[in-house]
């Protein structure tokens, strides 16, 4: 399963970093030729960046602002492949989020370009929901790893509102049932904003050891790397405070040993 693939990872590297390569591309008044060489830039950005900071990496994670204008199948491989020969995985932010047969075919494009783990919302349910996805996932040696409880402020007004599933035993954070619901699904993580170390530590004591908290938000955000895995993640995700860094490969190396 995927989990113990990072799992192995950070043992062998003594590393609990992901880094996120959160590029985005300046299209403003380009068309032609001259978009057609923003995207080239874009992927040579992320190339260089992959090379640069792998070694300090279990994992790279990709949303949609860098695999909308590289392209899923045009930049993207190149992209994967570049992180597979550095011996590590990719994981596709794409918070996937609608019904099964829609899920199903969109996972699969992405699973198709290489991605080793998918990012869903566990809101929409298993059933006529991400069961397809997960069965794809099993089938094809992949990992899923669900929303617990965002990075953003805003968060609170979705993950922190109470609900009672069957509406007969007491409410609780939407944020105790998600983590309650990756244990039943046995997913290969669930992410937890570095910017609520009380969050994380409240999640962990629902899933126990059995499956790894990942955790977003750190530096641009006002998470700390340190305190989140104090609190009880697994591994923290850096973006901006790496790929925008004037060294990146020291940002990296920094942020890795950190966490140790």
């Amino acid at each position: 399963m995927y989990k113990r693939k990072l799992t192995a990872s950070s043992f062998v590297r003594k590393s609990k970093l992901i880094i996120g390569l959160d590029l985005a591309a300046n299209m403003a008044g380009k068309e032609g030729p001259a978009l057609k060489a923003e995207n080239e830039r874009l992927e040579q950005e992320a190339l260089r960046l992959v090379s640069q900071t792998a070694e300090h990496a279990v994992a790279f994670k990709i949303n949609r602002q860098l695999i909308l204008p590289v392209g899923l199948f045009e930049g993207i491989p190149r992209i994967i492949d570049a992180i597979h020969d550095a011996g590590i995985t990719v994981i596709a932010d794409i918070k996937l989020n609608d019904i099964g047969n829609t899920n199903k075919h969109i996972a699969k494009y992405y699973f198709d370009a290489g991605f080793d783990a998918l990012i869903v919302n566990p809101l929409v349910g298993m059933e006529g929901g991400l069961d397809s996805v997960f069965e794809m996932a099993l089938n094809r040696k992949r990992g899923i790893i669900t929303l617990c409880y965002m990075s953003h402020p805003g968060a609170k007004e979705g993950y922190g509102l109470y609900v009672s599933p069957d509406g007969k035993k007491k409410a609780e954070p939407f944020y105790h049932y998600f983590a309650r619901t990756a244990r039943k699904w046995d997913t290969d993580g669930v992410i937890v904003g570095a910017t609520y170390p009380e969050i994380i530590t409240e999640v962990r004591e629902i899933l126990g050891t059995e499956i790894p908290i990942i955790c977003p938000g750190v530096g641009a955000q006002g998470g700390n790397a340190r305190e989140a895995i104090d609190a009880g993640a697994d591994f923290v995700i850096v973006a901006r405070s790496i790929v925008e860094a004037t060294d990146p490969a020291a940002a990296a190396a920094a942020f890795a040993a950190e966490m140790r």
